[in-house]
């Protein structure tokens, strides 16, 4: 990089975070005809983007809550923002089901119903017929409510718990987005093919404004190189670290960001739990999940605790196994789950948007103008999941236009028009090798989690790891030694943040 203060590069936007929004932002503004930089402190979805739980929800968790008859009668703003957040989970379903049809993996959601629970068969029999109202009609949602002849139509029936209390259980389709990881990652090269710019392992700090409005933003890498770059409008789109973006000595009174720590446990079950997922609340009365991931490992989660330590440092505690293993038990007695069981766990910090009245946070998506905290021309988002992240980047480039027009002519290309091949090569050394050539994977991490998907839903073993440096030495100018210490960084990683039942 050049020396700081020495550059004049100058761009419209200057967007920081590689995350899922950060990514869909990109390509959104570069195929409107901005001049766009991104920088991004580590890899492509280092935050929540690759550790979310990856359901791509219809929106009905919005209306589960303890009582919810009587809490949204008390509350109607509650109940608006509930309608609002469910008609946009189905419109991203839709969007994302017919664009990324690869990546969205179907599956039939139950939920049981008891007797004397806080949810009636009614509730959700009204909560499917309004949903069916505020979104699109494809792809369907399949409901139904199965009130005789469990055991025929449920295979896994006779593992729940309280089978005289069980009245019926309601079936409906749901997706799961199988690599979050691999959307931000075809955002950010679909933009760079536009014209973007891309600076990974770079941190991004705003200095301070120039006489003509434009703000001066230092970039530093991984090896200290410095730059510093003009940009007329700032996204501040890191995610967790939101809060951590702005000149040097102003820090903000109030947060925007609240974060809360998800944590899930992924177990191998049984053939007849085969395409097939279940929704619940627990018994803290928040949506409780059993998901399919690979194969026949499912996970369960998540749980929804305050997390205020650096996101980077999300883990799995033994509490955290201990609660999951707990509830899916209560949900499933039939298992008997115990830690043996639990191949891995895993953990992502949720950037929800912080308001004092509401510990936990508040989930509804907001982009913040933060000219009132000194910063004009800067724009933050808070709270955007990963299944709206296209709605997100839209309303992000909206966001821009009313600040500034675009330097350059409309490309027009979107996601799903240009055929993109997300899977590359079919041999697992090529698919490797065209992740740093082509990718800009720079570790084995971005490789084998980011960019190819073979680390996730396993723990790989040295010997899997070992291959993988060795087929990229040569590209990444590994010698013996490196490659060894690249080896072990990510055995590492994988213990540290995927760590098994006993681990945790």
């Amino acid at each position: 990089m050049a020396r700081a203060g020495a550059s004049t590069n100058s761009f419209d936007v200057v967007v920081i975070g590689g995350g899922i929004n950060g990514t869909s932002a990109m390509r959104e503004l570069t195929a409107a005809g901005y001049h766009v930089l991104l920088a991004e402190k580590a890899d492509l979805a280092n935050g929540a983007s690759s550790r979310s739980s990856r359901i791509l929800h219809c929106g009905l968790r919005y209306f589960e809550t303890h009582h919810p008859v009587r809490t949204f009668a008390r509350s109607p703003m509650r109940l608006l923002g509930a309608v609002k957040m469910a008609k946009a989970a189905m419109e991203s379903r839709e969007e994302l089901v017919r664009l990324r049809t690869e990546r969205c993996k179907p599956f039939t959601m139950c939920f049981p119903l008891y007797s004397g629970a806080d949810i009636r068969g009614w509730h959700l029999d009204i909560g499917f017929a309004f949903l069916n109202r505020l979104g699109p009609a494809n792809p369907p949602l399949d409901y139904r409510r199965i009130r005789t002849d469990l055991d025929r139509d449920i295979p896994f029936v006779a593992d729940l718990r309280d089978r005289g209390q069980l009245k019926s259980v309601a079936t409906y389709r749901e997706y799961m987005i199988d690599w979050p990881d691999r959307l931000c990652v075809d955002n950010a090269l679909e933009a760079e093919r536009n014209g973007a710019s891309l600076r990974l392992f770079t941190r991004a700090a705003l200095r301070e404004r120039a006489p003509d409005g434009d703000w001066i933003v230092d970039l530093t890498d991984r090896s200290g190189g410095s730059e510093a770059i003009r940009a007329k409008v700032v996204l501040n789109l890191a995610g967790s670290w939101v809060d951590d973006i702005g000149p040097v000595g102003q820090q903000p009174n109030q947060p925007l960001v609240r974060g809360t720590k998800g944590s899930h446990i992924v177990v191998r079950l049984p053939q007849r739990y085969k395409d097939y997922g279940i929704a619940t609340l627990h018994r803290g009365g928040m949506p409780f999940y059993c998901l399919p991931l690979e194969g026949d490992w499912f996970y369960f989660g998540p749980t929804e605790t305050p997390f205020d330590e650096d996101a980077d440092e999300a883990r799995p505690t033994g509490d955290d196994v201990d609660f999951l293993l707990g509830e899916a038990n209560h949900l499933l007695p039939g298992l008997s789950l115990g830690k043996k069981d639990v191949g891995f766990t895993w953990a992502g910090v949720r950037p929800l948007t912080f308001d004092p009245e509401q510990p936990m946070g508040r989930r509804t998506r907001e982009i913040h103008d933060l000219t009132a905290r000194g910063l004009p021309r800067v724009l933050a988002m808070t709270a955007g999941p990963v299944q709206s992240h296209m709605s997100a980047g839209r309303e992000l480039r909206a966001a821009v236009s009313r600040l500034l027009p675009p330097s350059r002519p409309n490309v027009g290309a979107r996601m799903g028009d240009a055929g993109i091949s997300t899977d590359g090569e079919t041999d697992q050394a090529g698919a490797y090798r065209a992740a740093v050539r082509d990718e800009h994977a720079r570790d084995l991490r971005g490789i084998l989690y980011t960019r190819t998907g073979h680390a996730w839903g396993r723990h790989v073993d040295r010997d899997f790891v070992a291959q993988a440096a060795r087929s990229v030495a040569d590209l990444l100018g590994w010698e013996p030694a490196r490659e060894a210490e690249e080896v072990e960084t990510f055995l590492d990683y994988q213990s540290r943040h995927f760590p098994t039942g006993n681990a945790a």
